[in-house]
């Protein structure tokens, strides 16, 4: 059950994130740069980590998962635009769903990566873990600039986190092989996430040291997979 124990550590990293804005001295930090390493290590895990598993075969899953998270996140409008590039955000119910979905997926994808390899299920739980920090963080300004109480945020948050851990409890439903097809299918949900919404809203504004940060988690997935060879 070692795989529950990092999902729960990347519930931790959402729960952080989102308190983060609610504090005075963090309601003006400029997260841009752990957008970008966000990024950098969410596409690094899905291309040197996640694909090799699965090629050559999968790549259906792995568009349907991009594809997936597209549509998702297209109707949910919480995580895909800065809150002063959006005429409105639809924070709801079925924002809540969608949330609880990605959410849900993220903990399976961290279980069957796992028991794949442990060494792929901690690379994966890192590229939730780096990229809950942000996601947290954007959730709670949105909806305060939205005129939701802390309430509403604290539920939000909470589903976000608690979804992790269900979807790795929930993964021993599924049978060994449908693994790759698990795997393939998250992979494209990070390549999306990381290309589609990360990288545009970290580089917003160009910024020299938004592109090393960016390299960086490259970088730390490319050292961490040397290392565990």
């Amino acid at each position: 059950m070692g795989y529950l124990i990092y999902a729960l550590i990347t519930s931790v990293a959402t729960i952080v994130g989102g308190l983060l804005p609610l504090q005075a001295r963090f309601k003006r930090l400029d997260s841009r740069y752990l957008v970008g390493f966000a990024a950098g290590a969410m596409i690094s895990i899905a291309f040197f980590e996640m694909m090799p598993e699965i090629m050559p075969a999968n790549l259906a899953a792995l568009g349907l998962g991009f594809f997936s998270i597209y549509i998702i996140e297209k109707f949910i409008m919480i995580h895909t635009c800065g809150e002063a590039e959006c005429e409105s955000h639809t924070i709801g119910g079925a924002a809540l769903i969608g949330i609880a979905m990605e959410s849900l997926v993220d903990g399976i994808a961290i279980a069957v990566g796992y028991r794949i390899s442990p060494a792929l299920g901690i690379g994966i739980a890192m590229a939730v873990l780096i990229h809950e920090l942000p996601r947290g963080f954007a959730t709670t300004v949105i909806m305060k600039n939205a005129n939701y109480r802390l309430r509403t945020i604290f539920i939000a948050l909470a589903i976000d986190a608690g979804f992790t851990p269900l979807g790795a409890l929930s993964s021993g439903l599924f049978s060994e092989g449908l693994f790759k097809n698990i795997i393939a299918f998250a992979a494209g949900t990070f390549l999306y996430v990381g290309a589609s919404d990360l990288l545009p809203e970290a580089h917003k504004r160009f910024n020299i040291k938004v592109v090393f940060s960016v390299i960086l988690g490259v970088a730390l997935v490319l050292i961490l997979g040397l290392w565990t060879i």
